[in-house]
């Protein structure tokens, strides 16, 4: 398999001080990978240098062999991204909202409809945003990520603020798109939902990665042999949530 995602001494500082330092990350076609670190540690900073967002200080990035920013154009065809804050036009409806980033991707009725039904929005589709509770706006940008059909999907915190039902129907259209072939980037501070998706997952703290792998080598690293990912995770990180 190839690497989709590659980045490589990938920093970032901000008035000289370095909140990602150094990171090298190799991610296969078709992985579910997991990112996790406490709060502060740099996974936003990382995903918004990965989907071109923002510019590293030092390193480069690669998504589906185009490198960043040079190939910006070219990786979007590739990419899609539900970032952890995202804005939306409150005056729309659902359904007017994706159709109209779907007219910038060449898209139609049908892939809005469709991706209405897979996030549980089909039947609000004309109720305009600013009545959507926030479970109900995760879920649109979870449809807006999709409308271009993306090889590589980034998530940070997708199903935060969802009731259980969402978040087990989000989980299952996650999985539904890993088996066709996307590959998935995921942050998210809820460890159950890593462990039951992710192959992989990767732990950055205070802006380095201190451990990569599955969750058996995790366990290893962290001399947590039969530990759950709660334990590896307090082990890896010094104990901070």
């Amino acid at each position: 398999m190839r690497d989709v995602i590659v980045a490589t001494k990938l920093s970032k500082a901000y008035d000289r001080k370095r909140v990602v330092h150094a990171l090298d990350l190799r991610i296969k076609e078709g992985e579910f990978f997991g990112f996790l670190g406490p709060n502060g540690a740099g996974k936003t900073t990382t995903i918004r240098m990965l989907t071109g967002i923002l510019q590293p200080t030092e390193g480069t990035v690669t998504i589906d062999g185009h490198r960043l920013p040079e190939e910006r154009k070219e990786a979007a065809r590739s990419l899609g991204a539900v970032p952890e804050s995202r804005g939306f036009y409150e005056w729309m409806t659902a359904e007017e909202y994706l159709a109209f980033f779907a007219e910038l991707y060449g898209v139609g009725e049908a892939r809005i409809d469709e991706l209405l039904a897979a996030t549980g929005l089909a039947d609000r589709k004309r109720t305009p945003i600013s009545t959507f509770s926030f479970g109900m706006r995760q879920r649109l940008g979870i449809a807006r990520a999709l409308l271009n059909e993306p090889r590589v999907l980034f998530l940070d915190e997708p199903t935060i603020g969802l009731d259980p039902k969402g978040q087990e129907d989000v989980q299952l259209l996650l999985r539904k798109l890993n088996r066709e072939g996307v590959t998935i980037f995921l942050s998210s501070h809820l460890l159950n939902e890593v462990s039951s998706l992710c192959t992989r997952i990767g732990i950055i703290d205070k802006g380095r990665l201190v451990a990569e792998g599955t969750l058996g080598e995790l366990r290893t690293k962290s001399g947590a042999k039969d530990g759950s990912l709660t334990d590896i995770f307090l082990r890896l990180t010094g104990g901070r949530p």
